[in-house]
């Protein structure tokens, strides 16, 4: 036995019982699940004598102990690499609690600890941050274990898959993407496992499918609480057995592929009603990352803002706006239901419709300044009034520097004149003597 492992291990060696509870460990090019005993304690380490052996040069040879039980907890065995929960480095032989569904770091090597009392559901991750989920996709990606990511319509779950493939030892495989929602049953069937020449009207040519094209990659699955039950069952076995049947064929085809599924819907529940089988929840759902709202990551409005903005100037080529100060409060101030999807497209919209250097409040839709702000409360300042504010400040002072010319004033503030007009008559502002210079 290596160092480290004491008789408590060595007993609970001999008593792990299948299905009890589980420890997975990724790393660069490795994978590997181990069952685990309902008590005692096991080491996981580089050590081929380790109970759980991770052969990573960056994992000592007895790195952690591993108590499971009622109460789970993790052990650093003075490694030099360290171990972090969370984030956070654990201070050697010192016993730290951790729940269960809790991911672990080991040198460079990820582990995940899988009770017996959660078995039915997924691991579920949860990160406080936008930064936290990125960071935790590409731990994530080191290994092979399937993805689920939840989340609203518009989060960017897609941009979130895309950057586990790159991250992933797949990414010079292929990434192909299928939306479940947005196909018919048989096309579906199809799209994902292929068919032979002739196995429907207007199958004039053999063609594989997407699991069969991206041998050696992933296949993402957005919208997968949309799969039909005949497809499910299907999908299930090419996962289990690793092989698919083309639509038509008696022969089966071998395949290689990384699953990262995406829904906005509740899987759990949709297994519960019947209308989702619980296999393949367990199957796609290795880990589940839940993706946050637009409105709980206000801190990257600015930022996600002033990229759409120079992207879209590129592609209109043309010099990218500044974004004005009451443009950037009406913006951090929406509580964004369409997420960044909505975000984009709201961006897309206000630079071609502002003519000069500047975006302002005017140049964007109504529905952003209407609707109340995702921050409002108790004595907080209204959040229109303050724009109006700032606005008729503008106004007045543009007016000002244009002695009233009503066209220049416009150019100045980069609205159309008739805008510029149904804001002064808005806030009541005295309109300029005609023939004033």
């Amino acid at each position: 036995m290596s160092r480290g492992i004491d008789q408590t291990t060595r007993r609970a060696r001999v008593s792990l019982k299948p299905d009890a509870g589980q420890v997975i460990a990724y790393w660069d090019g490795g994978y590997l699940a181990t069952p685990l005993s309902m008590n005692g304690a096991v080491v996981i380490g580089r050590d081929s004598t380790a109970d759980v052996r991770v052969p990573h040069p960056s994992v000592s040879r007895s790195h952690v102990r591993l108590s499971f039980g009622p109460k789970p907890a993790i052990e650093d065995l003075g490694s030099v690499n360290g171990t972090r929960l969370a984030g956070r480095s654990l201070t050697a032989h010192t016993r730290t609690p951790i729940p269960c569904g809790a991911i672990i770091e080991i040198g460079d090597a990820l582990v995940l600890l899988k009770c017996a009392q959660a078995e039915s559901k997924p691991v579920e991750v949860v990160a406080e941050s936008m930064s936290g989920v990125r960071e935790l996709i590409d731990r994530v990606a080191k290994g092979n274990i399937p993805v689920t990511l939840v989340g609203e319509t518009g989060v960017g779950k897609e941009v979130m898959a895309d950057r586990l493939h790159a991250a992933s030892p797949r990414a010079g495989a292929p990434f192909l993407r299928i939306n479940c929602a947005a196909l018919p049953e048989q096309l579906l069937e199809s799209e994902l496992f292929g068919y032979e020449r002739g196995a429907f009207t207007g199958a004039n040519n053999p063609k594989p499918g997407l699991l069969e094209a991206a041998h050696g990659g992933t296949v993402f699955l957005d919208e997968v609480g949309e799969l039909p039950k005949p497809t499910q069952a299907k999908l299930l076995r090419a996962l289990e057995c690793k092989e698919i049947f083309r639509i038509g064929s008696l022969r089966p085809r071998t395949f290689d592929v990384r699953f990262v599924a995406a829904t906005n819907r509740n899987l759990e529940a949709m297994v519960g009603a019947g209308d989702f089988r619980a296999d393949l929840f367990h199957r796609l759902c290795g880990v589940v990352v839940r993706v946050p709202s637009l409105r709980e990551r206000g801190d990257e409005i600015e930022e996600l803002s002033r990229t759409f903005v120079d992207e879209v100037a590129e592609q209109l080529r043309r010099p990218a706006p500044e974004l004005c100060s009451a443009f950037l409060l009406a913006l951090q101030s929406y509580a964004w239901p369409g997420n960044v999807r909505e975000l984009r497209h709201t961006i897309e919209c206000a630079v071609l419709l502002c003519p000069g250097s500047r975006l302002e409040v005017a140049h964007l839709p109504r529905t952003v300044l209407a609707t109340p702000s995702r921050t409002t409360r108790a004595g907080a300042p209204n959040l229109k009034t303050e724009l109006d504010d700032l606005e008729k400040k503008r106004i007045l002072d543009a007016l000002e520097r244009c002695a009233g010319n009503q066209t220049r004033t416009a150019s100045v503030l980069g609205i159309p004149r008739r805008t510029l007009i149904d804001r002064i008559e808005t806030y009541g502002l005295p309109r300029p003597r005609k023939g004033r210079k």
